[in-house]
């Protein structure tokens, strides 16, 4: 029977050299950037997002609103203080109508919404201005220059969906960027502790070959 050779101590706590294994890599980096350039990117959506959002619903909206006649140059209007009210005149006349409203707590501002069209009637009707109101309550609408007046009432559905588009895609991503951002920190923080491990263990290792 053969006997297997006696032990010489304990064994070793240290790996041999066939044993060594190579530091682990820093992880995260690409996290971290595409955290920190998404956050940069959405803090510039925060601006530029509500604006592109309410460009492009206002033109929807206007473009398919239908403006109703007063039947002369001017005329009542019983207008909600939800809603945004354009005030048109025939096509023709546009450039030389002025328009004002009067008899409530509202005023024209005679360059939003102006040159947008409508068919009243069959004819082409250009917008000149609109008009909001503090609360419910009947205006007087006039234009001077113009044979007849049409107003169009767009609500402020549009509106709010435009404030809800143009924050809330940029807040939600910029909510996914800042998770990416973190995850990678931590996963960079952990990188280097497990390298600066493994480089100590490696230091040892050498340490002890050497005695």
């Amino acid at each position: 029977m053969t006997v297997p050779p006696p032990a010489y101590g304990p064994a070793s706590p240290y790996p041999s050299e066939s044993a060594y294994q190579a530091p682990p890599k820093k992880r995260g980096l690409k996290r971290i950037i595409f955290g920190a350039l998404g956050i940069v990117a959405n803090l510039i959506g925060l601006v530029v997002m509500p604006l592109v959002a309410a460009v492009i619903v206002a033109v929807v909206v206007v473009t398919n609103v239908d403006a109703t006649s007063l039947g002369s140059e001017s005329g009542s209007v019983k207008a909600s203080g939800m809603s945004m009210y354009y005030v048109y005149v025939p096509t023709e006349e546009a450039d030389a109508a002025t328009c004002s409203v009067s008899g409530g707590d509202t005023s024209m501002d005679s360059t939003s919404g102006e040159g947008m069209t409508s068919t009243v009637d069959g004819a082409s009707y250009t917008a000149v201005g609109t008009f909001n109101v503090s609360g419910d309550q009947t205006v007087q609408v006039s234009c001077e220059g113009a044979s007849d007046v049409a107003v169009a009432d767009v609500g402020m559905t549009g509106v709010l969906i435009a404030a809800g588009v143009g924050f809330g895609i940029p807040i939600l991503l910029g909510i996914i960027a800042l998770i990416l951002l973190i995850w990678g920190i931590v996963a960079r923080v952990r990188s280097s502790r497990q390298i600066r491990e493994h480089m100590q263990q490696h230091q040892q290792f050498q340490g002890y070959q050497q005695h």
